[in-house]
């Protein structure tokens, strides 16, 4: 099953934490900022939650390029 797999051990692929980075940034920008907006029609700390994930999705986003930048230019990061 060629699909199946796996790629050799040497291979330079995605890091862990850009994975679970972009996981994150999945579940904020899809699924709590929705919520959240939603929620802060009735309730204000809600609306102040939602500018708070806003500002988490931009650190997030602005973390992970400066990573792949700097892993662009530096090599591969322990």
């Amino acid at each position: 099953m060629p699909w199946l797999a796996l790629p050799p051990r040497g291979c330079d692929a995605a890091g862990g934490r850009a994975i679970t980075g972009s996981a994150v940034l999945v579940v904020l920008t899809s699924l709590v900022q929705s919520l959240l907006a939603g929620l802060a029609d009735d309730h204000a700390i809600y609306g102040g939650l939602h500018a708070f994930d806003g500002l988490l999705i931009l650190g997030i986003a602005a973390y992970l390029y400066a990573r792949s930048r700097q892993r662009e230019s530096w090599g591969p990061m322990p």
